[in-house]
């Protein structure tokens, strides 16, 4: 009877473990596509064009939502989200800035890096 409960605290602990690691984010991951029309938009929040801005920050969401969903997939949707809602409020300033940090989420997703350890 031990042996039976034994046996299957450790087949339920090593099924959790295992399914715990394989939550994690895709493998090959590439946002570097959503970085065009995210440039575009921060060129116009940067020469004062809120209509441009609005417009390639809308052109850049509507890009982000057609790809894969990962985790680093929603942030850059919810930065860009809260980037056109504070355009339309009036502060671009602040647009821009949520842009920007988009474009670093950008840059950080990505493939992998294996070999060479911690």
């Amino acid at each position: 009877m031990k042996l039976r409960i034994t046996l299957s605290a450790l087949i339920l602990s090593v099924t959790i473990t295992g399914v715990s690691f394989a939550a994690g984010g895709p493998m090959n991951e590439d946002l570097t596509s959503l970085a065009v029309p995210a440039q575009k938009a921060l060129d116009a929040g940067k020469a004062g064009d809120a209509a441009g801005f609005q417009t390639e920050a809308e052109a850049a969401l509507t890009q982000a939502r057609t790809m894969l969903d990962s985790a680093a997939q929603q942030r850059i949707c919810g930065k860009l989200k809260r980037a056109i809602d504070t355009s339309k409020s009036g502060d671009l300033a602040g647009a821009t800035q949520m842009v920007e940090e988009s474009m670093r989420d950008m840059k950080k997703a990505g493939a992998p890096k294996f070999g060479g350890g911690s």
